[in-house]
Formats: C-alpha cells, sequence, structure tokens
C-alpha cells in the first residue's frame, strides 16, 4: 500500500501548530497574494519563511495556495511572489491559472506545481492532460466517485490528492459564476460570497407557484465526512487525504486532524478504521453542516445537501421536554452527553449547573432528564445540539498552545571519543540528512573516573522537548577517557541545531539566482485588428435554423445526438459548424463521443470546454481545437500557451473587465472570442434541485419532468435564476439576466477581440434569430444601433453587461 500523506488546512499559525502537533504529514496555507480564500488570516512573508522552518524540522511538507486567476496587471508581482515562495524552500504551489502554471514549469523546471481543485479535473483525460503538460499532482473535483478516482490511479501516474472532510460546493469548483454575477466577488480570484448559503425559492413556471420543500436553503450542500470509510478512499490509490477549512479555528483543525490520524493510521495497521462513537461525536461537536459521505462514497440526491441551516448544526444531544420561562428553567431528555461548560445551539453562552432533580451535577448522560438555567426561548419537543464541547476544546488547545513537540522525527547518533582526539558527534535522520560536529579541544586520559557508554548514552539521548527522538546510537569511546559532560550537552544542543537547518531545505533546487523570464511586448497583428465578426452558440436543430442564414462566420452546436443533421443544415448553408463539448465529462461520459467521432474530420473543429476534452478530440479525430471560456484564459499567459498548445481560438473568461481584456489580448497574437450576449451558466451541478425537491429523485439520468427545463429557484430579492438539465443529470442554473452589449458593442470591439460570441440557451427559435440579426446589423453599422437592436433591448429592459464594466475583484 502506498503511504498515505494526511494533508492539513491552515489559516494562522496556531492552526500550522495544531496541524503539525496532530499529525499531519502536510499542510497548504495562503500568503497575503493569490490565495483562493482572500478573507483567511493569510501569511505575510516573515510569516511565511517561520512556517517553513516549523513545517520542515518536523518532517512535515508545505505547499502554497495560488489558486486564483491572475488578472494581466498582477502577472508581474505574481512571479516576483513566485521566486520568493522558491528561494524559502516552498515544498509545491497550489495552483488554477493555466498560464501562471506553465510559467512556473518552464522558468522553475524543479518547483512542484500541483493543479488545484478549481481546474476542475474530474476524469481520467482531465488528469492525463495535466500530467502530460507539468502537474506533479491533480487535486480531483470533490463530485468523483471512489471508483472513478480508482480508475485514474491505475491508469495514470501522478500524484492524486482529494478532499476527505470539511465544506462542499455545490457547484464544480472553478467553474462557478454565480457570486461575481450577482456580486462583482468571484470564487475564481478568491472572494467567493457563498450564494449557495443563500435563501431560495423553487418555482414551477408551468404553475408559477413555489413547490413546497423541507427548507429554504436550496442550494447549500452538507460537509464531507468519510473518516468511517476511510479505507475505501485509501484503497483508490491516492496519494493524499485533503481536508478542508482555511477558515476554521485551530480547535477544528486540532480535532479533525487527530481523528483522520488515526483513522488512516488504524486502516493501513489492521484494515480497520477503528472509529469510535465518541470520535464521531467530537467531530460533529466541533463543526458540521449536517454531514454525508460525499460523491466520493456513493451519496447523492438530498444526502449531499441541508436545506435546513446553512452554518454549524453541532451534535444533536437531545429534546426539550419543558421550558418555564418565568422561572428561567430549561428542561432537556439527553441522548447524549451534556457537560458544564458545553455550550448548545439554544442561545448563546455555556452551560452552568446541571440541574437533576434536587442535585446540581456538572454532566448529565444519555438517558438521563435534567434542567438548566435558561433565558432565551424554547419550545417543547424542540432538538437540542451541541455546538461546543468545553473538555473536548481543553485537550485540542493542549495540543498546540503549550508548545509541546507531540510528533517526533527519529534520528539515529554515532558518537566516537579517543584520548588525543576530538570527539565527534554525527546526527542523521530518515529523509538522507547528516550533519556532524566536532569540538576543538582533544579528549584526555581521565584522572579518576573515565567515561562509560552508559553515561555518554544518557547525555546524548536527552533530545527534550526537541521534535526528535533517538532511534539509535553507534558508541565508539577508547578506554580512559574523560570529556565533561557540557561539552557532550553542547555538541548534542549544536547537532540538533545543524540538523534542523538541513532539514529546512528542499532538496534539488539549483536555480536559487535565476531570472524569471517574461515577455510582456505587444504580439497583437495587424491583421487580427479588423472588426469582429459574429460567432453563435445554440443548442438544438430549432435554434440552428434559425441562424443558419445569417451573416455569421461559426456556429457552435452543442448537440452530439443530432449533430450529422446539424451538419448538413450548415453545408447547405454555406456555413462553418463546430462541435459545443460539455463542460463536465466524467470517465464513463466519454462513451456517449463516440456517437460524433465519425462526423468530426481533420478538417473540423471541436469547441473544447475541459482540459480531457481536448486531450480526447486531439488523439482520436486530430480535428483543430478551440478553447472555451470555461477554460478560464485571463490574462495573455494563458492565452499564448493555449495558442501555442494548438488551440485555434480562445474564447476568454467572463470575468475581464474590458480594460483587461485590451491589456491581456496585446501581449497574444491568437484568435480571441468574448461573449456579449447569453444568460450565463453560473452553476453547473451534480445537484439537481427539480428532481431531488420535487421527487427525491436519486436517479443517475434525467427524466422527462427535468428534462422541460420548467424550473427556476427565486432568491430574497425576486431574482429568478432558470434551472436547465443536461443529459448526464447535471443541473446548469442561469443568471437571471441577460448579458446584452449591444449599446457597448464599440466599447468591446475596441479591446481587439477578434470575434464577438452570442450563447442561446432557453431563447426561443424567434428570439434566437432577432437577437443575432441585432448583432449582425449593429456590427456592420459602425455599431449604430440598427431598428431590430432596438426591439431587443426594449424586450429586454432587465439586462446586464456582466463584467465588461465591473469586473471582479
Amino acid at each position: 500500500m502506498n503511504k498515505i500523506e494526511l494533508l492539513a488546512p491552515v489559516g494562522s499559525f496556531e492552526a500550522l501548530k495544531a496541524a503539525v502537533q496532530n499529525g499531519a504529514d502536510a499542510v497548504y496555507l495562503g500568503g497575503k497574494d493569490f490565495s483562493a480564500r482572500a478573507s483567511a488570516n493569510n501569511f505575510d512573508r516573515e510569516e511565511l519563511q517561520e512556517a517553513v522552518k516549523y513545517c520542515h524540522t518536523r518532517g512535515v511538507k508545505l505547499f502554497i495556495t495560488v489558486n486564483t486567476l491572475i488578472k494581466q496587471n498582477e502577472v508581474e508581482d505574481f512571479i516576483e511572489y513566485i521566486k520568493f515562495l522558491y528561494d524559502i524552500d516552498i515544498d509545491a504551489v497550489i495552483v488554477q491559472d493555466i498560464g501562471m502554471a506553465m510559467l512556473i514549469k518552464r522558468e522553475l523546471p524543479d518547483f512542484e506545481i500541483h493543479a488545484s481543485t478549481q481546474m476542475a479535473a474530474h476524469s481520467l483525460e482531465d488528469v492525463e492532460y495535466l500530467k502530460s503538460i507539468g502537474f506533479n499532482r491533480v487535486v480531483l473535483a470533490r463530485e468523483l466517485s471512489a471508483p472513478e478516482i480508482k480508475e485514474i490511479c491505475s491508469k495514470v501516474k501522478v500524484d492524486i490528492e482529494v478532499f476527505v472532510h470539511g465544506a462542499l460546493c455545490v457547484c464544480y469548483s472553478g467553474q462557478c459564476l454565480m457570486s461575481s454575477m450577482i456580486g462583482n466577488r468571484s470564487g475564481n480570484r478568491g472572494r467567493c460570497a457563498q450564494p449557495c448559503r443563500q435563501k431560495y425559492e423553487l418555482i414551477d413556471l408551468e404553475t408559477s407557484e413555489t413547490v413546497n420543500t423541507n427548507g429554504e436553503y436550496l442550494l447549500s450542500p452538507r460537509d464531507l465526512n468519510t473518516i468511517e470509510e476511510i479505507g475505501e478512499v485509501i484503497d483508490a490509490g491516492v496519494l493524499s487525504l485533503k481536508i478542508e477549512g482555511r477558515m476554521k479555528r485551530p480547535e477544528y483543525v486540532a480535532t479533525v486532524v487527530s481523528a483522520y490520524r488515526h483513522a488512516a493510521d488504524n486502516y493501513i495497521a489492521t484494515g480497520k478504521t477503528g472509529v469510535t462513537t465518541e470520535d464521531m461525536n467530537e467531530l460533529y461537536t466541533i463543526f458540521n453542516r449536517k454531514f454525508t459521505r460525499g460523491y466520493i462514497l456513493g451519496e447523492k440526491g438530498i444526502d449531499i445537501m441541508n436545506s435546513e441551516k446553512p452554518n454549524n448544526r453541532g451534535l444533536y444531544i437531545g429534546k426539550v421536554v419543558d421550558f418555564n420561562k418565568k422561572r428561567k428553567r430549561l428542561k432537556i431528555k439527553l441522548e447524549n452527553t451534556l457537560k458544564k461548560g458545553d455550550g448548545i445551539n439554544l442561545g448563546g453562552g455555556t452551560i452552568g449547573r446541571i440541574i437533576k432533580g434536587n442535585e446540581i451535577s456538572e454532566i448529565g448522560f444519555a438517558g438521563e432528564t435534567i434542567e438548566l438555567d435558561f433565558v432565551g426561548e424554547a419550545r417543547k419537543n424542540q432538538d437540542v445540539f451541541k455546538t461546543s464541547d468545553n473538555s473536548l476544546i481543553g485537550r485540542v488547545k493542549s495540543t498546540f498552545e503549550s508548545d509541546k513537540e507531540l510528533v517526533k522525527t527519529p534520528v539515529y547518533m554515532r558518537f566516537k571519543a579517543y584520548i588525543g582526539e576530538k570527539p565527534v558527534l554525527e546526527i542523521s535522520d530518515t529523509e538522507g540528512n547528516s550533519v556532524l560536529v566536532e569540538v576543538e579541544k582533544e579528549a584526555e586520559k581521565a584522572m579518576k573516573v573515565a567515561l562509560s557508554e552508559e553515561k555518554a548514552k544518557s547525555q546524548l539521548e536527552k533530545l527534550g522537548n526537541t521534535p526528535y527522538e533517538l532511534e539509535n546510537i553507534e558508541l565508539d569511546i577508547g578506554e580512559d577517557v574523560s570529556i565533561p559532560v557540557s561539552m557532550i550537552n553542547k555538541m548534542r544542543r549544536e547537532a540538533i541545531e545543524k540538523l534542523s537547518d538541513a532539514r529546512e531545505v528542499v532538496k534539488g533546487r539549483s536555480l536559487k539566482d535565476k531570472e524569471i523570464d517574461y515577455s510582456i511586448e505587444d504580439k497583437r497583428p495587424e491583421y487580427l485588428e479588423e472588426e469582429p465578426r459574429i460567432r453563435v452558440k445554440v443548442k438544438n436543430l430549432e435554434q440552428l435554423k434559425a441562424v443558419a442564414d445569417l451573416e455569421i462566420d461559426t456556429i457552435y452546436y452543442e448537440n452530439l445526438y443530432d449533430f450529422d443533421e446539424a451538419k448538413k443544415i450548415a453545408v447547405e448553408n454555406n456555413k462553418k459548424i463546430v462541435y459545443s463539448a460539455p463542460r463536465i465529462m466524467r470517465n464513463p461520459d466519454y462513451k456517449v463521443f463516440d456517437k460524433i467521432i465519425d462526423e468530426i474530420t481533420e478538417e473540423d473543429s471541436v469547441l473544447a470546454a475541459s482540459w480531457g476534452e481536448i486531450k480526447f478530440f486531439t488523439e482520436n479525430c486530430g480535428c483543430g481545437i478551440r478553447a472555451d471560456w470555461s477554460l478560464n484564459a485571463f490574462n495573455g499567459e494563458s492565452m499564448n500557451w493555449l495558442r501555442n498548445s494548438g488551440m485555434e481560438s480562445i474564447c476568454i473568461s467572463q470575468e475581464m473587465n474590458v480594460t483587461e481584456i485590451k491589456e491581456s489580448i496585446k501581449h497574444t497574437d491568437a484568435e480571441i472570442e468574448t461573449v456579449v450576449y447569453g444568460y450565463a451558466p453560473m452553476m453547473i451541478s451534480e445537484y439537481c434541485p427539480m428532481g431531488v425537491l420535487v421527487r427525491n429523485c436519486k436517479k443517475d439520468k434525467r427524466c422527462a419532468e427535468c428534462r422541460k427545463d420548467k424550473y427556476m429557484l427565486e432568491d430574497q430579492k425576486g431574482n429568478q435564476f432558470r434551472l436547465s438539465q443536461s443529459e448526464f443529470c447535471r443541473t446548469t442554473i442561469y443568471n437571471s439576466e441577460p448579458t446584452i452589449m449591444l449599446e457597448n458593442l464599440e466599447d468591446v470591439a475596441e479591446t481587439g477581440v477578434d470575434f464577438f460570441r452570442l450563447d442561446f440557451s432557453l431563447e426561443t427559435p424567434e428570439e434566437v434569430r432577432e437577437i443575432a440579426k441585432a448583432y449582425i446589423e449593429t456590427t456592420e453599422n459602425d455599431f449604430e444601433l440598427s431598428n431590430t437592436a432596438k426591439k431587443v433591448l426594449n424586450k429586454n429592459r432587465n439586462y446586464t453587461t456582466a463584467h465588461f464594466y465591473k469586473g471582479v475583484e
């Protein structure tokens, strides 16, 4: 069995100590810059250096999150930051931005890079592609099941990391635009406002009625907890078990890391996790939004979601029997333990005395009925949850507040002392580090008592509260040798200090003084500076027929089941048609491409929306590849890399403003598209609100009702978000307002983009035709609004200019 790495989240130095002292093999944390948890208490540069020293001395790896999309005006600062991280011996960086990842790989090839879960690697093909371009590790999407993960691990030799505990996103990570479209705070920039934790209603469009749901938080997932079946995850062949929670308290980190450390070690040693009821109680108490075993262990539907409450639920301990408001007494029938100093969900504060009849106690046990002094509100039969445990908090705090070294690294010593020679002490560890200490003064002949092996060993093994423990010692001491005990102690202290210094350094680094080459010259050729042309994306034959005869450069077509017929229509109208592949394609999904491979020749192109699709269609069709916006091209470096990788054209991120677009594409000669019309697909999710909330559906294929696309979500502000389901039973949540840039097309044209793209989704064929004509006419009319354009704007009074002006933080 492969060695398993337990990877812990760190948001503060106390959390770092909590992770290390409770058994983490590696930690991940963010600096003040470019981290996907911008609101976490991230580390400044001095603290990062201290973190490296603390971790490496104790044999723990340290990974830095730089997993945000990088704006063009940030690239030079990003490069300087990466050089700093390299120089202080960070073990690896976790990256989302493909351009930045490839820049690091090109200029610092011995710097380990990990593909963040933000890169949405959700298939074997995705992982194979990311490995082929230089990623050392891939963090898989949280939606994958253990069998899918096992297939990936068995077929590609790259380090695989999976989440095993903590918060879940309802959308595939890296594919969520909801936070930024609603409020400019982009999850791709580390500033997610968590719209999934807000209240929504599900509306049936056919009846205009609100669907009766058990709770209001319809997009809020439970927290992942795999500890009881962690063996299934380990057996899948992953290298790293990742705990989520860089925003969490040190007490959370200590509790969760300790529990998973013991479970993983027990499973590897005995084949059983050894997880106890007490372990589970502590995990529930420290934080949960209800637990789920997650997609990774086969749960789905309602078992993934918690519509009742989007924050900490705590540990269920019983029900309210009675509440006497006048006497300020709360009576509870306990089903679990409650102690003095604990906290419960019914109001703030902590538990004081626990009353059992006429007796005062400090603890109540399951089966007992107790009374508490209570000021607040409670009702009979109300569930009571313990939200803090005083003894648990006290115990885990002792692991990181006392500075006591609880996790020790084994070391090996060799001590040599002969009369007339300088005594020598060598200390080594299991990682190849070895240091030598030699004193200046030669050993002398003993006048009274010679140095014995027992005495030498007793002094050398006094490692005290260092992060080391003596595994073995070899002594080579001559007869009648005399050495002061103080000298032996000094040698031991000096050797330990030198060993710690040696352990800080990442082995194999050889480019300490290298300057990173980053070119910022203008690469935009004149021939690409023509007026932009129009491309459209449609979902079905009816929409296709509505635009086939218009002056359009290219039609992107989504439905592979009738692509052959769509191709005929396009040919008849002398139009270029390109198959538009889905954003998410899991391992078993790729077999559906068998239906389309024969329709795509070397002269054709495919619009790829994932990394694996680039690999698949290049290898199986030999066709041209175009990059969709879901690949998050966000700066000139990303665009250049995609262009140099063979992309015929690149649709840039929908989170860029006109200034950022202009600045970025100056540095590339790639063919650039940008979406200037469409209902932005803000989330793509394995969760189907239509099926789960209406019918508690757990099926793997969509049913007739879901296929009607007749539902929408409504938030508390009255914004309505249409829902649509794909053939793979994945839900897309569309923006409440369409992006319409008709009045601003000239501003977009002046950025230098080559193509305006219109993305159609839920529009009728008549709407598709009218909107397409509006954009064509306005573009041909030197951006003066045509009559058709004015009609479109009049019909769509509520629309957005998306991020073209506001951008994202």
